[in-house]
């Protein structure tokens, strides 16, 4: 009778981790075609929730980014300097928010796509952890 208890018992915690770990993942908040110039865009997350923090993942061709303004839904801004050429396939850090109620309004982001030749184009997605 023990050894059942105690069966069950695992069994039930490693359906409590896996469904933890299952929400603590990264999720996808949209991506932007980057063109052969600096620009800036503008993410619109409104009303998807909370999150702790976020990274941007590159494809295509490298991207090199300036900095990062995150827009929250109480109106607090928080500003990143970012300064790295990030190769396709790659990740940003992760970027930690700051305070108590992190629900993004917006994510603006200033880049330039370091492209080959005119005309191709890179890939920026931008991930919410929450």
């Amino acid at each position: 009778m023990l050894k059942h208890l105690v069966v069950i018992s695992a069994v039930l915690v490693i359906f409590a981790v896996s469904a933890i770990s299952a929400s603590a993942q990264w999720e996808s908040l949209g991506s932007k075609e980057v063109k052969d110039r600096s620009e800036q865009d503008t993410w619109n997350v409104s009303g998807k929730g909370e999150f702790r923090r976020i990274k941007l993942a590159v494809q295509h061709r490298p991207v090199r980014f300036f900095r990062l303004k995150v827009t929250f839904e109480n109106g607090q801004v928080q500003e990143v300097a970012i300064r790295n050429l990030i190769r396709a396939g790659g990740e940003t850090r992760a970027i930690d928010l700051v305070g108590n109620d992190r629900r993004i309004d917006k994510v603006e982001i200033w880049y330039e796509a370091h492209t080959v030749r005119r005309g191709v184009r890179s890939q920026v997605t931008l991930y919410g952890f929450r």
